[in-house]
């Protein structure tokens, strides 16, 4: 068993929405959207990489300035909310970068719907660095890893082991 099927196991066993085995598209509204602080990621592309709706991406070039390779963001509108970027995020890397979000406050913060299908137009991902990154005004507010407290020794040495490998 490896780190992305002990992940998908936990996120089953905590009653996180259902992932697709594919790639897929949203089918319905979640409850929460995550966002990446662009201050703690450093792009090791691993989210991108798990995403099952593939809406993580780098942020254009530039938009960070002083940065050379840009941090990722979702386009949080195509988020069904798995959590799995959160784990893979908190777990693989230990860079701890991603958030989930209560969809109500993103709509109220951000003014906008997020609906239960994807928009008919990809939105282009931002930083949202003053809400959602250190020091934001709701970073206090996003929920981190649910896995890493409940982890077993075994599950922390399978991590390790692919941390160093990776």
């Amino acid at each position: 068993m490896g780190a992305i099927d002990i992940i998908r196991r936990r996120l089953k066993e905590d009653r996180i929405p259902e992932t697709p085995d594919e790639i897929g598209a949203k089918k319905k509204r979640p409850r929460e959207v995550a966002f990446m602080d662009v201050n703690l990621c450093f792009p090791c592309g691993k989210c991108p990489e798990f995403c099952p709706v593939q809406c993580i991406e780098y942020l254009p070039a530039g938009t960070m300035p002083g940065r050379g390779v840009q941090p990722v963001q979702d386009r949080f509108q195509e988020c069904i909310g798995c959590y799995i970027c959160v784990e893979v995020c908190a777990l693989l890397t230990d860079y701890d970068a991603v958030r989930m979000y209560d969809s109500d406050l993103v709509e109220d913060v951000l003014g906008v719907k997020i609906g239960d299908r994807p928009p008919d137009v990809p939105q282009t991902p931002q930083p949202y660095e003053e809400f959602f990154s250190e020091g934001g005004l709701y970073r206090h507010l996003g929920r981190g890893s649910r896995i890493r407290q409940k982890m077993t020794e075994e599950e922390r040495q399978i991590f390790a082991r692919e941390r160093v490998r990776g």
